[in-house]
């Protein structure tokens, strides 16, 4: 007996070790399809397709920040500039899979129909982006060229373009 009760306490001390690594990862998070909420516009998260994630330092390390669009993460990061952003995640529009949203490469066309209407997708690889242009048609582009079309920018806008009539909209230097 009395050599079973280290072996258990060791065993147990061992499964709260890998709980413990979950709290610094900055990985991308668990969606839960029809629980997880929107941080930017309180919608369910309902299409993996569309989900994004950005974890920021929070006071006991890394937190998640969960969205229904890319335009949500924009419009969520751009009005708290005082976020420390850690990692950014999307899911790829081709596989489904998490991938890191500064390396994807981005759609915009009116034949997507994302939760928000940002008509943005992410994709891992150009050839995945190349072939959903071909199917899709709309206008590829990288990461930070679709940061600085979204959010309070307009989405679809060039990113050139500036509104007289708003000149709240100015161009969004980006992240």
């Amino acid at each position: 007996m009395r050599r079973l009760i280290p072996a258990i306490a060791v065993s147990t001390a061992s499964l709260l070790i890998p709980g413990c690594e979950n709290q610094t990862a900055v990985g991308p998070p668990a969606v839960l399809l029809g629980d997880s909420v929107c941080r930017q516009c309180n919608m369910i998260l309902s299409d993996e397709r569309w989900a994004t994630a950005t974890i920021v330092e929070g006071p006991r390390g890394p937190e998640p920040r969960l969205f229904d669009d890319f335009n949500c993460q924009v419009n969520y990061e751009v009005e708290r500039p005082e976020l420390v952003v850690l990692a950014r995640w999307s899911h790829s529009y081709a596989t489904r899979r998490w991938i890191h949203t500064e390396e994807a490469g981005f759609l915009l066309s009116p034949n997507l129909r994302t939760p928000m209407g940002s008509q943005v997708a992410a994709f891992a690889s150009p050839s995945e982006l190349e072939n959903a242009k071909a199917e899709l048609a709309g206008e590829a582009m990288p990461f930070d060229v679709a940061w600085n079309r979204l959010g309070f920018t307009g989405v679809g806008r060039n990113i050139e373009e500036t509104d007289p009539e708003h000149p709240e909209q100015e161009r969004n230097d980006g992240p």
